[in-house]
């Protein structure tokens, strides 16, 4: 992504207090996106998100990117996803501790469901749960 794109973002996200922590992610935080790639964005919110709100922030971006944007919300994704997001993502805006007690949310809530996956794949081998 391009810097002055990047900083359009980061500078419209800034302004809007109900986000506390936002990414680029995808091709884009790696740098392959192309000029006719879109831009990955995941965003926690502090209360919602609510419908509206991901619409106006959706139509913000790509008014000041001229791309097209396709936005995540971090409060409904789950573990597996946010995680994606974590381990690729570049961050963009983090408002207080949001970042850090994000990260350790996520990261505790993926290896819960590793431990809950590992368990149930270990049954089905042993001809307890049947798939």
């Amino acid at each position: 992504m391009k810097q002055s794109i990047r900083k359009a973002i980061t500078e419209r996200l800034e302004r809007r207090d109900e986000i506390l922590l936002a990414f680029v992610y995808g091709s884009a935080a790696v740098g392959r996106d192309t000029s006719d790639s879109d831009l990955d964005i995941a965003i926690l919110f502090k209360n919602g998100p609510f419908p509206d709100q991901e619409a106006a922030i959706r139509d913000e971006l790509e008014e000041v990117s001229g791309k097209e944007i396709d936005l995540l919300s971090l409060n409904n994704a789950s573990p597996i996803i946010r995680m994606q997001v974590v381990k690729g993502g570049q961050v963009l805006l983090a408002r207080g501790s949001a970042r850090e007690e994000f990260f350790t949310r996520t990261v505790n809530e993926y290896d819960d469901l590793k431990y809950i996956r590992r368990e149930i794949e270990k049954n089905i081998h042993k001809g307890r749960i049947y798939a």
